[in-house]
């Protein structure tokens, strides 16, 4: 099973039990891989969806920091998840 695949299999088990936070998270995470995907047509492999998923948590946590800088931990928490 490709990694795209397990995502989408993760949405669905978390739109099954609810969990709306992790439901949208995915959905983040999907929409970065398909708009990366429109942009250089292409289909991306594994390889590729990790560095997604890398360049977006290197995004939160430099989100966090600035929050945390900024004391809007109210923000900061948001992000944390």
């Amino acid at each position: 099973m490709s990694l795209r695949q397990r995502i989408t299999e993760d949405m669905k088990a978390a739109m099954r039990s609810g969990a709306t936070q992790q439901r949208d998270t995915i959905r983040l995470l999907q929409a970065a891989i398909k708009q990366r995907e429109v942009d250089e047509r292409i289909v991306l492999d594994d390889a590729a969806v990790i560095a997604v998923i890398e360049k977006m948590l290197k995004q939160r946590k430099d989100s966090i920091a600035q929050y945390e800088a900024a004391k809007r931990l109210d923000l900061a928490n948001i992000e944390k998840g």
